[in-house]
């Protein structure tokens, strides 16, 4: 039986709605919260740009202390006062709003997105907050005339984020879609795992669609309970639920050049094998679902319980056990701190440090004034993500591009910026573990930040490490023997459990099989280094489309739902050209397949993931070549991937107009 996890109850606010209190309650609730995006509300408001010349003057943004990356909103007390005065005028319903401006003009929106992130915004970065924020839905470049063609229909594999995603859109725009998904419930990795601590190490307020803003998070960063609550309200307030066939497995997908569509084999939770077609297939099930385990180690040698982290039991009682928790990963880092006082003692084998930011005291639960004016200010949900999306994106882009000269003299970063992190993380080891030379060097590790993912301390990782029932061990694992693990200084470490927190096998696409044109193996066209054109298609796959593509997770900053938001507007844009020629296939041209790529690589070329060799990541194939990151800036991604380049494909087997072979 599929356990369904509900959201926790939000705590309630301390206060009423509006319409419940005095202008002075509202004035007093305003003043915890940040004036500059208060300022930026008050002029959609009342319409009245003037504002922002009359009461912006003096406001800038300070570095924050109880946060690592978001500054704060310092704005002269005297203009912050007429701000929230008459906000709270106008929400208590004293003031008569004029005219409500929920999209301003480019030159009205660029000053206010410049007062709230107190940097100057550049014009190219305009369209992409709109829609980022949350001001305006993804919305189609290519006109829609009409209704699609009932031949051009979707299946969507996966009904994780993505297949989420794709399924909103492709209804949006009126396609006839199914989704497959495997498990009994949508969700994805969010309803796959169950282990203590999951969470999200993204910020909830932009870690959701832009289309769909939750004024109701109540942590910094979501639990993972919560972020699936919010994935199943999204499904059903949609109507998407009804289009998702669950319990159905991919087996295979086939191209056949007779009926031009793709032949799909399933297979129920009886085994039994069900084919089905479409016109159109877009694959949302992730790159990392495979379960990585360390190799040749008889693990089934283990006398005591094994399992990993994603089979967690819930009910699993870990009192007075000796644990093993093999990895130091994101997900290590979750579980360590909630069970180390349960079990008597606590082992964890690290094969290579991480980089790991501290958890600031700001980065907990989202403050009681700032919930309520999410739920109750209107825009002010908006600013807030434009705010959080502009310090976790680009501006950290910088990061990642290698500064040879720089190098030269330093052997753990790539340049000053990347130095900052370093050090960063560095005063958080040293500061946990100053006393104990050994931990210091086991925990500082010996490549630069962002060369593998930054993991986040969610709170208590670094303590939890050093309490008295708490060992690291970096020596390797090399045997599992009915005792425990026997390590490569010879050390035999007795346990009760072992947890493999081990990560999974970067995979694209080879879960199921693929089979293009000719019948050819999506497999063997990739081998160890896949490529596709913007990370969605590949030449001789028609009408197959991807949206967790090699080369297309921005490594520097952002989410998964930008990608995914990215590279479905791409998809659904793809569609409507074949709907405007009549076409029933497009396939990307192969010239400009490689045209694409080979630009793609000028650009990695300059990135960390080219120029350090000790990192173990998976960013990386077996050769040591980046494979997943993408190297542009997302503001340029983004605009790539807005609408199709029409000359770069080819409609019905024959070239589009212009186009190449």
């Amino acid at each position: 039986m599929t356990r369904v996890r509900e959201q926790s109850a939000a705590p309630e606010l301390p206060w009423a709605p509006p319409a419940e209190l005095t202008p002075e309650e509202i004035e007093e609730i305003l003043a915890q919260a940040d004036h500059a995006i208060q300022l930026a509300c008050l002029v959609q408001l009342t319409g009245d740009d003037s504002l922002l010349a009359t009461y912006g003057p003096g406001t800038t943004q300070e570095p924050n202390p109880t946060m690592r990356l978001m500054p704060r909103t310092a704005m002269p007390e005297v203009n912050a006062r007429v701000v929230r005065s008459w906000l709270s005028k106008l929400l208590a319903g004293d003031a008569t709003p004029q005219v409500e401006l929920p999209l301003p003009d480019d030159a009205t929106f660029r000053r206010a997105a410049e007062l709230v992130v107190g940097q100057g915004v550049p014009q190219e970065f305009l369209p992409l907050l709109r829609e980022q924020a949350g001001f305006e839905p993804p919305h189609p470049v290519r006109p829609i005339t009409g209704p699609p063609p009932e031949t051009l229909d979707v299946a969507i594999i996966g009904a994780g984020m993505a297949g989420i995603n794709a399924a909103v859109q492709a209804q949006r725009r009126g396609y006839r879609y199914t989704v497959y998904e495997r498990h009994h419930e949508v969700g994805g990795t969010w309803h796959e795992h169950n282990y203590p601590g999951v969470a999200v190490d993204t910020p909830s307020l932009y870690y959701s669609f832009s289309y769909e803003l939750n004024p109701n998070w109540t942590h910094y960063y979501p639990a993972g309970e919560d972020y699936q609550a919010y994935l199943v309200k999204l499904v059903d307030d949609y109507g998407v639920r009804e289009h998702i066939r669950f319990g159905t497995e991919m087996v295979s997908l086939r191209w056949s050049d007779g009926d031009q569509r793709w032949h799909i084999t399933l297979r129920g939770e009886d085994g039994a094998v069900q084919e089905t077609t479409a016109a159109v297939v877009v694959t949302a099930v992730g790159y990392l679902n495979a379960q990585s385990f360390p190799a040749n180690l008889d693990r089934e040698a283990f006398a005591g319980l094994q399992f990993h982290s994603q089979d967690w039991d819930p009910a699993l009682d870990l009192t007075g056990k000796r644990v093993a928790i093999v990895g130091a990963g994101a997900t290590s880092m979750q579980i360590v701190p909630r069970i180390v006082d349960q079990v008597s003692h606590l082992t964890v084998f690290q094969r290579q440090a991480h980089w790991v930011v501290p958890k600031f005291s700001g980065e907990k639960e989202v403050g009681a004034a700032d919930r309520w004016a999410l739920r109750h200010l209107p825009f002010y949900n908006q600013w807030s993500r434009l705010k959080i999306y502009w310090y976790l994106s680009d501006n950290l882009y910088p990061n990642v591009r290698a500064d040879k000269e720089w190098m030269e003299t330093h052997e753990f970063s790539i340049n000053q910026g990347n130095e900052r992190v370093r050090q960063l993380c560095l005063k958080h080891i040293y500061e946990s573990f100053g006393h104990d030379p050994e931990m210091v060097a086991k925990m500082t590790p010996d490549h630069p930040p962002n060369s593998k993912r930054i993991n986040k301390d969610p709170g208590g990782y670094y303590d939890a490490l050093n309490r008295e029932n708490a060992l690291v061990v970096t020596s390797a694992v090399t045997e599992v023997v009915p005792e425990g693990i026997v390590t490569a200084d010879g050390e035999l470490h007795e346990l009760d459990v072992i947890v493999w927190a081990t990560g999974y096998t970067l995979k694209f696409l080879s879960q199921f099989e693929i089979r293009g044109r000719d019948g050819a193996a999506l497999t063997d066209v990739w081998g160890d280094a896949p490529s596709a054109y913007l990370g969605v298609s590949v030449p001789g796959f028609p009408n197959l489309f991807i949206t967790s593509g090699p080369h297309a997770s921005t490594a520097h900053g952002g989410g998964q739902n930008f990608l995914f938001e990215a590279s479905t507007q791409y998809i659904m844009e793809c569609l409507q050209l074949m709907v405007d020629r009549g076409a029933r296939t497009l396939e990307v041209d192969r010239a400009a397949h490689d045209a694409y790529n080979a630009g793609m690589e000028q650009v990695l070329a300059g990135s960390i993931w080219c120029n350090t060799g000790t990192a173990h990541t998976y960013y990386l194939n077996k050769q040591g070549r980046p494979i997943l990151p993408s190297p542009w800036r997302m503001v340029d991604f983004w605009t790539k991937l807005r609408t199709p380049v029409e000359e770069h494909f080819v409609l019905d087997g024959a070239p589009a107009r212009g186009g190449r072979r």
